[in-house]
């Protein structure tokens, strides 16, 4: 679910911190990154053990430990800011997921070392997991909606703004004026 995370996680962020000095870039990253790293391991690397999207990290301690090294390994400033982001980023991809219904991931390894393992054959499932579940649907349409009215209510369309953005990860403080 792309769209749900990144939408989500954006709006959730600007709403909650306010933080116009974010990198967004950085905070997308940590949108998608438990998904990143859990979906190859668990369903191509350990399919035979696993054969789930959801492993270490999008349990708690992963996104504890990764913040707790960069608060440790870092100064104050615009670098630790950027870092701190895809910590939480990654806190609020684990809230988007509902990660704590699984108690054993999320808590993991407090209820021991074990992962559950998902439905057999994960990949030849998903169009029938996708479609049994038209909440999944409404989610990533929330998400698309919500950035594609970001891209226009902040004139991303305009190629200056939109280059701003990629150079330094902020997105403009103001909406666009209109044309």
């Amino acid at each position: 679910m792309l769209f749900w995370h990144l939408g989500a996680t954006l709006w959730l962020f600007r709403w909650i911190f306010r933080d116009p000095k974010v990198d967004v870039r950085f905070l997308l990253a940590g949108a998608v990154l438990p998904d990143l790293i859990d979906l190859p391991i668990g369903t191509l690397a350990l399919v035979d053990r696993f054969s789930t999207g959801e492993l270490w990290m999008h349990s708690l301690l992963a996104p504890t430990i990764y913040m707790t090294v960069v608060l440790l390994a870092t100064r104050r400033g615009r670098r630790r800011r950027a870092w701190m982001a895809v910590g939480v980023g990654w806190l609020f991809h684990l809230l988007l997921d509902g990660m704590w219904v699984s108690q054993e991931v999320f808590l993991w390894p407090f209820f021991g070392l074990d992962i559950p393992v998902g439905e057999a054959q994960y990949w030849s499932l998903a169009w029938e997991r996708a479609f049994s579940d038209p909440w999944r649907w409404v989610k990533e349409l929330a998400g698309l909606s919500y950035l594609v009215w970001l891209w226009f209510a902040l004139g991303l369309s305009s190629k200056e703004r939109r280059q701003k953005v990629i150079e330094n990860g902020r997105l403009p403080d103001h909406v666009a004026p209109s044309v």
